[in-house]
């Protein structure tokens, strides 16, 4: 098993490799990209609903946050106000309130989903009317106050408000979201310019237009910041829905490959030994992998290899299971041998075809079970591998049903053939043997006794056992056995008398065409997986359909439909904490649920560290965006603080040093991109020049750096805050400063002019806005920033600015303006947090959904694996990867050969009832390890075993067969040992090797020469091998693969101590050989089987059945080609054969180390002539 899976899984990468290479698409992150992925794969509209839900989820939350705001700044209010003033602050209390109110009761028509989607155009209206009593409300005190007691104030929730449009609101487009956004801050420039600052602070009636610009600005980057927000998220929300979609498919895909890999067993082995196969084989190959990455670690520390699989005593499976009362038919084909000699290749297997179909629809009918193909032999079994109490009646019926199948074929196609069968009830042991090429099979002596009641019957009659008699009940009229059944004598040996069924008359004819079995009898046999079952419709694994991807597609459309409603929107559910929720949860809900307890809910760390630094590890594709707009957002800064005063030289070094850094980090984040967009060919081009490939790496190797990342974003944001550190520290050489500073108290809010204090407070607002845009910094970290620029520009607010702070302009009248600073500093730093939550948590759905993804995909892969080992171990492998690409749906296939050697190997005077059928599975798994030596060019084939006779071919290889069918890629396969220990190992190495040598050589023919005299080196001869003659070293091949045999069956006797046996020729094999033209197919309807027929067939059986045990017997054509090969062989006579007549056949002379008999020495000259050639190869 060991050297089959070791090729199957040298391409398999492991699961954590695979993750780590693989590659980054970044049209993944393009917003058009994703839009038109959502299109093409029909889920927009999924997608659409998915939004709809998170928008009203950021709604509640908006709702909360907008009744907490308006409860603090309320108690603010009433903190700062004294008694005597308690009235003034109620009328801003109930502004507040009130227009709160109001916006509450307008967004919770949101809720109302059904009245929501009946009209649409209200979700429009609403929102604007919201957002315009939040306005209304906002600007309504400053002015009340200009009029009423001329104090000017400025208004509180106008950044508060555009976060809202762009980030809470239920607004599906984003050009509307702009167009509310821009109108927003069209108010408050209109309320600035004519309320706020409509004369300077020195009492002159001058619009402070440097303010109004400020404060535009400020608005300008509060709406760039919001709308990239908006569009990071939908990008973000985009590719996780993405993500998701293709899970559901991989799912799907991996259920497929499960009902197909049990669909392709079922077919072949009932369910009992296909389940135990099914786990053994991926034990297998997992343990494989496993020992692979051992034998890595142990080659690295200069260790021993590990043990092989196959001599672990841990792993001996044999897969038999015994049945008690069954019936067991056999089915011989009359005339075959002149089917196989006379009609072309098309014609046969078509006829075989039609035939077997035939049969095989009747087996499921009477609820039999086809166990195989033998030639011309069909057999099968009744009461496996569920129990039928009308066994016998089913296996009689179904042979009479074949006999009138195969008269229907014999008068469509004009051949003169019939049916020869046998019946007998009895006990038998059915399941797999060996390692290659499973075949369910069935053994006992009563096998043998049906058997030869089949051989000893007549033509279109059922030859039945008394035994089977008895269980009939007297439905068939029956007459005495033949006069050769009495006298064969395994018959005699168990006491078996025969009987004839008499044949039916027409009218019962038609009755048992038409009959079916009893509903009882056929419901065991109904399977549910995958749809299928063995009644109803077969499980038949050549009848895919080459539409599954599509319908897969389709499938995971709609179960999207379903996953929508169940994909999360954030760690903390604000509904449930408001509302509760169920006792009992749903499905949908414990799934849910799944996303969040694998997530901490305080800080969202993955409960499982591993995990945590794997997401941190993930590249930032959108770092080079970022950056952007932080840059952007820094520039804005800069004009905001030069306008509102004239700054020192310290100042503009800073704004220097700042913009060179900045762009230096642009070029370098966004090379990649660059290149790719206007200079790469392809996607996966790299640059060649020095410069650019370094450029190149380095942009990559950001993206990919979480410390890097770190480390640029802590810059950008020591860029932003030290500018605005310099305009404080800068704020001190003002003379107006100097004396606020001195009569902190003293009526100087009019001389301060030169300082704006809440331009500084916008500074800072945008620099925690940039500790919360980049996407891949880890949460904490970012919320960590955020924390320390609150606390330290309160201190600043607090302590050491105090009274400058303390002059400027407040929010409410008689409300402390250091308040006012913090509370709008706090509710910046609160809103991002929450987006920021919810962003990182549906980004870490994201990931957890794409680890499932890569464990679906690596469970599909692996599932798959399994499959291909399982059909390359039931079928040939090029004829196997017509299955493996689905070219092959119920269409026949067929080829044929020039010259195909073929080998039928019985061990004799082995019998199942006194040794076992475990020393059967130890000795062909023997044989199946020696098969898996003979790989490449000159691959042996296992074509079946048959009881004690094995039997194979070499020189079916597509590229030599005269035609086709149909058109596959030839693919190297090798042999599944049993998980036992090997007693075969001495020519593994060697053969390997040369194996490899000859599938790595040019077909030049110069080569092909060497090619030649390196194998008459080998073999002993000095002839040279013309065109003609090309493919006769199959003879030699199976000749040697025939030596291998014996030498292993002479191992296992001596082992198991059978040479002390008083019969010498005990365990002996004989061999016989033929070679010659071939024909090849796959006939049945439901059982994928691939079979050989010709003359070569024929004859190789008949010089097995004629030899001698410890010789091995050949035809005349073999001989001589083995002659010419300088092997000797011996005249035997004239044989027998049936069918042929008497024919003369040969002998291979083999010593005593059962090698062959050479003919002649070779001279060294050959040796001479070789070594010039390979010297002149290389």
């Amino acid at each position: 098993m060991n050297t089959f899976l070791e090729s199957s899984t040298e391409e398999f990468k492991d699961h954590d490799e695979d993750h780590e290479t693989k590659l980054v698409n970044h049209k993944k992150w393009e917003l058009g990209y994703l839009k038109r992925k959502c299109r093409n794969l029909e889920v927009e509209q999924y997608y659409i609903s998915y939004m709809n839900r998170l928008r009203l989820s950021h709604l509640g939350i908006f709702i909360i946050i907008l009744i907490f705001i308006a409860i603090v700044h309320s108690l603010l209010l009433l903190i700062s106000y004294s008694a005597s003033k308690y009235h003034d602050s109620y009328i801003d209390i109930g502004i507040y309130m009130g227009c709160t109110f109001v916006t509450l009761a307008v967004l919770f028509f949101h809720f109302r989903l059904n009245f929501n989607k009946r009209y649409e155009w209200l979700t429009f209206a609403t929102v604007w009317l919201a957002i315009s009593s939040l306005v209304l409300m906002d600007i309504s005190v400053p002015v009340y106050r200009a009029v009423t007691d001329y104090n000017i104030t400025v208004p509180t929730y106008y950044s508060f408000i555009i976060y809202a449009i762009y980030i809470f609101m239920p607004i599906a487009d984003d050009a509307h979201a702009l167009i509310l956004g821009v109108a927003v801050s069209i108010c408050y420039i209109i309320l600035f310019s004519f309320v706020t600052y409509r004369r300077r602070i020195d009492g002159t009636r001058d619009i402070d237009l440097a303010r109004i610009i400020s404060e535009g600005i400020f608005m300008t980057c509060v709406n760039m910041l919001g709308l990239f927000f908006r569009l990071t998220r939908e990008v973000a929300i985009r590719t996780t829905f993405l993500d998701k979609r293709q899970c559901v498919e991989e799912n799907l895909v991996l259920q497929a490959a499960r009902d197909q890999e049990k669909s392709l067993l079922l077919s072949i082995i009932p369910a009992q030994i296909a389940n135990k196969i099914e786990e053994d084989v991926k034990i297998r190959i997992e343990h494989m992998k496993q020992t692979k990455k051992d034998r890595r670690s142990t080659h690295e520390d200069g260790g021993s290899t590990p043990t092989p699989l196959w001599r672990q005593p841990d792993t001996e499976k044999l897969f038999i299971e015994p049945h008690d009362d069954v019936s067991i038919l056999y089915a011989d084909v009359v005339n075959y041998t002149y089917l196989t000699t006379t009609l072309d290749v098309k014609t046969l297997v078509e006829t075989l075809h039609d035939l077997f179909v035939k049969f095989d629809t009747a087996s499921q009918e009477y609820d039999v079970l086809r166990i195989k193909f033998l030639g011309d032999c069909y057999y099968c079994v009744a009461g496996v591998p569920i129990p039928n109490e009308y066994h016998a009646r089913s296996c009689v019926y179904l042979g009479l049903r074949m006999i009138n199948d195969i008269r229907d074929v014999r008068s469509k196609r004009k051949l003169d053939i019939d049916m020869r069968i046998g019946v007998h009830s009895g006990n038998i042991l059915s399941g797999v043997i060996g390692a290659n090429k499973w075949q369910f099979d069935i053994w006992s002596k009563d096998v043998d006794i049906a058997n030869r009641l089949e051989s000893t019957g007549e033509a279109g009659r059922v030859h039945v056992s008394s035994e089977t008699l008895q269980q009939l009940d007297g439905e068939f009229m029956y007459e005495e056995g033949t006069v050769k059944a009495s006298e064969d004598p395994v018959l005699q040996k168990y006491n078996i008398r025969t009987f004839l069924i008499k044949p039916p008359s027409a009218r019962a004819k038609n009755f048992i065409t038409m009959r079916r079995p009893a509903a009882p009898m056929r419901k065991p046999f109904e399977f549910k997986h995958g749809g299928e079952s063995r009644s109803g419709g077969s499980t038949n694994f050549m009848q895919n359909s080459i539409s599954q991807y599509n319908q897969i597609r389709n499938r995971a459309t709609l179960e999207m439909s379903r996953e929508v409603d169940k994909m999360p929107f954030g760690r903390i559910q604000v509904s449930r904490i408001c509302f509760g929720h169920e006792e009992r949860l749903t499905l949908d809900e414990k799934e849910e649920q799944c996303y969040r307890r694998n997530i901490t809910a305080v800080c969202l760390f993955f409960k499982d560290w591993r995990w945590e630094v794997m997401f941190m590890e993930q590249p930032d594709i959108m770092l080079k965006y970022s950056l952007l707009v932080s840059y952007i957002t820094l520039l804005c800064a800069i004009v905001m603080q030069a306008i509102n005063a004239t700054q020192a030289f310290p100042f503009w070094t800073l704004v220097v040093i700042s913009n060179i850094i900045m762009i230096l980090l642009l070029v370098m984040v966004w090379y990649k991109k660059f290149w790719l967009m206007f200079f790469s060919e392809a996607d996966s081009s790299k640059p060649n020049r020095s410069l650019s490939k370094w450029l190149y790496k380095l942009s990559d190797g950001v993206q990919s750096n979480v410390i890097v990342r770190c480390i640029i974003y802590l810059v950008v944001l020591g860029l932003h805050s030290t500018g605005v550190l310099l305009h404080l520290l800068d704020s001190g050489n003002y003379a107006e400063v100097k004396d606020a500073i001195e009569q902190p108290y003293g009526g100087v809010r009019n001389r301060i002019s030169s300082f704006n204090a809440w331009a500084v407070t916008e500074c800072f607002i945008l620099s925690t806005c940039i500790a919360f845009l980049f996407t891949r910094i880890p949460f904490v970290f970012k919320f960590s920033v955020g924390i320390i620029i609150l606390i330290f520009y309160t201190f600043v607010v607090t302590l050491s600015y105090n009274s400058i702070y303390g002059q400027s302009l407040s929010t409410n009248d008689h409300l402390y303006p250091e308040y006012s600073h913090i509370f709008v500093m706090c509710v910046t730093l609160g809103i991002f947090h929450l987006m920021d939550r919810q962003t990182e948590f549906i980004a870490k759905v994201d990931y957890n959904w794409k680890r499932q993804l890569l464990e679906k995909q690596y469970d599909a892969k692996f599932t798959n694996e399994t499959i291909s080992i399982l059909i390359n171990n039931i079928l040939p492998s090029h004829v196997a990867d017509i299955y493996m690409s689905r070219q092959m749906t119920n269409e026949l296939y067929y080829e044929v050969y020039d010259n195909v050697a073929v080998i039928f190997a019985t061990i004799r005077n082995y019998d199942t009832e006194q040794v076992g059928i475990r020393v059967l599975n130890e000795i062909i798994c023997d044989f199946d390890e020696v098969l898996s030596t003979y790989r490449g060019t000159r691959k042996v084939e296992k074509i079946k075993v048959a009881g004690w006779t094995y039997m194979a071919a070499c020189g079916l290889d597509p590229k030599r067969s005269e035609h086709r069918k149909t058109q596959s890629a030839y693919r190297s396969s090798s042999l599944l040992p049993n998980g036992r220990r090997s007693h075969y190992s001495s020519r593994q190495l060697d053969i390997e090797e040369e194996t490899q040598i000859q599938d790595d050589m040019p077909t030049t023919s110069a080569q092909a020469k060497v090619q030649n005299i390196r194998l008459q080196e080998y073999e002993g001869h000095q002839k040279t091998i013309n065109k003609s003659e090309e493919y006769n070293d199959v003879v030699f091949v199976m000749l040697q693969f025939a030596l291998d045999l014996m030498r292993t069956m002479r191992s296992f006797n001596i082992e198991n101590l059978q040479c002390e046996d008083t019969e010498e020729d005990r365990g002996a094999l004989r061999i016989g050989i033929s070679n010659g033209p071939m024909m090849a197919g796959v006939v049945g309807s439901y059982k994928p089987h691939y079979d050989i027929w010709g003359n070569a067939v024929n004859m190789a059986s008949r010089m097995d059945s004629t030899g001698i045990a410890g010789c091995i017997q050949v035809t005349q054509a073999t001989a001589e080609i083995l002659q010419s090969y300088n092997v000797k062989c011996t005249y035997r006579g004239l044989t027998y054969v049936k069918g042929r007549g008497h024919i003369p056949t040969y002998f291979v002379n083999v010593d005593e180390s059962l090698n062959f008999v050479k003919i002649r020495e070779e001279s060294s000259m050959v040796i001479d002539t070789i070594k010039e050639e390979e010297t002149t190869v290389c």
